[in-house]
């Protein structure tokens, strides 16, 4: 099994970003990742950057409609129209054009002490056929927790770890929901890059480089069969497994998760994240944290099964289900911190044969 460490949801010169395509692919070497999505605003202008580039892959879609929800696209070649009153258009568009979809950022709120408090929900629902949903998105996970221009401050300066309190609850509620009734939603995190550029007086800062960024919230994806030297080979291996769920989010800056495992195991057969199985047999949910200060949650259809400190267990599933995993990081003193996402495995009802 080989897992790769990716980022998301990057804005480049193309839109409002402030690096080119090069830059980023620099940055991201430099963090060690694998793979980086470029999603600039309603363009597909990168496209012909689409590269590996000093070892990472870079791919390019687009992140679509202007005010509220946002789309991001990938394995798209065309530009789609966007729609912010009827955002189902732009899913059943992505869908038509061959791509896939993540509904981003949906419960974005904004921030006083950036443009205004201006934010980009997710205001229509219910909608369907999106392949996922971004669960943990760093940029406006930033924007909205900041009570105060003090707290803002000091969590910039002194403690970024500290303004991180995880995904959103009611949208970890609403994921499961979708995946217990069938529709089978992948969640992805990311770190929507910008390295917005501030001027001040004489000079200029940039908030958040990417370098920075892409040693936060990261997308792995896992696969059986390694990651192949030849670009249009790894592009569709990277597009599969993210839109099959063989994928986990991690918040990097309490460690690299490239050691996290969720696998089920049913005889000589090994499911990965994102695979179902029938329970027809004794199956073994396997799970591996990255280390030993770690508080590991097993869940299923969205009910906590089972909270334990050990780093590895070994779980035997005894009913159908859609199975996921937390994990949190548990500091030598205070509260334990999210950490790990994984994607569900679908353990389905045992099917009588007549």
């Amino acid at each position: 099994m080989y897992t790769y460490p990716g980022n998301i949801h990057i804005h480049s010169t193309h839109s409002d970003g402030s690096g080119t395509i090069a830059k980023i692919a620099t940055a991201a070497a430099a963090a060690g990742l694998s793979f980086v999505v470029i999603s600039d605003h309603e363009t597909l202008a990168g496209l012909p950057e689409e590269a590996i580039c000093q070892g990472v892959l870079v791919l390019v879609g687009a992140e679509i409609n202007k005010d509220k929800n946002h789309y991001l696209a990938l394995g798209i070649d065309k530009p789609v129209q966007f729609d912010d009153e009827h955002p189902q258009n732009v899913i059943d568009r992505v869908c038509q054009a061959g791509g896939i979809g993540f509904i981003a950022h949906p419960f974005d709120r904004g921030s006083l002490y950036i443009e205004k408090g201006k934010a980009f929900p997710w205001k229509n629902w219910p909608v369907f056929g999106f392949n996922g949903i971004e669960i943990w998105n760093f940029s406006s996970h930033w924007r909205g927790l900041h009570p105060s221009l003090f707290r803002t401050l000091y969590w910039f300066f002194f403690n970024r770890r500290g303004a991180m309190k995880g995904p959103p609850r009611r949208l970890l509620r609403l994921w499961d929901c979708y995946n217990s009734n069938g529709h089978r939603i992948v969640a992805i995190g990311s770190s929507d890059a910008h390295a917005y550029r501030y001027r001040l007086a004489l000079c200029s800062i940039i908030i958040f480089t990417y370098r920075y960024t892409f040693t936060t919230i990261n997308t792995y994806i896992v696969m059986k069969e390694k990651l192949s030297g030849n670009f249009t080979e790894a592009k569709a291996q990277v597009i599969d497994a993210l839109s099959r769920g063989c994928c986990f989010t991690s918040f990097e800056t309490l460690g690299k998760a490239k050691e996290f495992s969720f696998t089920a195991l049913a005889g000589d057969q090994l499911i990965l994240m994102g695979g179902e199985i029938r329970m027809e047999r004794r199956i073994k949910l396997q799970i591996k944290a990255p280390g030993k200060r770690s508080l590991i949650r097993l869940i299923c259809s969205g009910e906590l099964l089972l909270e334990t400190k050990q780093p590895e267990i070994i779980y035997e599933a005894y009913r159908p289900g859609v199975y996921r995993v937390e994990v949190y990081y548990r500091p030598h003193c205070g509260r334990a911190r999210p950490w790990i996402f994984s994607n569900p495995i679908y353990i389905l009802p045992f099917q009588y044969s007549r």
